[in-house]
């Protein structure tokens, strides 16, 4: 079996408010560094082979918080089929998104806005090189929330649509799916944790 630890980063720093997608310079914030390393305690004991993340800052400093409790690794792999949704709606104000209910695929607003299909065939793109590369090991992959809901829904058979594929509530910063593998690259568990909720309790 392979084992894919697929995890959304860490809370942001976002005291405007805003939807901020791909802007740069996005950090953790105290809330979401200590949600990072709740992830890091809860995947210490775990053999991993690699630990992928996206470019984005905030994803990158959640899967450092992995990489520094353990002696077995030397770096993050970056790769951008990881990376966080392209969307024209990045730095307007969340209530803005809430008032057309979170739809932005149903409302692009540029040319090169990304769908659900697009950021499905990026996600299982990074899947497939893991499954090839990794055959038999565990791995980490620190995504975003939309990205990562939509390759674990489509693992447990969910519609392509909104309304199927983003729970409602939305599922927590630093949360994280477990994607167990046959053999034969069918996915045969697909299990959601908490890790900074269990810290907690």
């Amino acid at each position: 079996m392979t084992t894919v630890w697929l995890a959304r980063h860490g809370e942001a720093h976002n005291p405007r408010e805003l939807l901020y997608g791909r802007l740069p310079r996005v950090r953790l914030s105290p809330e979401g560094r200590r949600q990072a390393q709740a992830l890091a305690d809860f995947l210490a004991p775990r053999p991993l082979a690699a630990i992928y993340s996206s470019p984005m800052l905030r994803a990158r400093r959640t899967a450092e918080a992995v990489l520094a409790t353990r002696s077995d690794l030397t770096r993050i792999r970056i790769d951008s089929d990881l990376q966080e949704v392209r969307t024209g709606w990045q730095g307007e104000p969340l209530n803005t998104l809430e008032q057309m209910g979170w739809d932005f695929y149903g409302h692009p607003r540029a040319a090169d806005d990304e769908s659900l299909q697009m950021i499905h065939d990026r996600m299982q793109r990074w899947l497939n090189r893991v499954l090839r590369r990794h055959a038999g090991a565990e791995v980490l992959g620190v995504s975003h929330g939309d990205p990562v809901l939509i390759l674990a829904g489509t693992l447990r058979g969910l519609p392509l649509v909104p309304d199927r594929i983003f729970p409602q509530p939305y599922i927590a910063t630093g949360s994280l799916y477990r994607l167990r593998f046959d053999g034969h690259g069918e996915c045969r568990e697909v299990e959601f944790l908490v890790p900074h909720e269990q810290a907690a309790a």
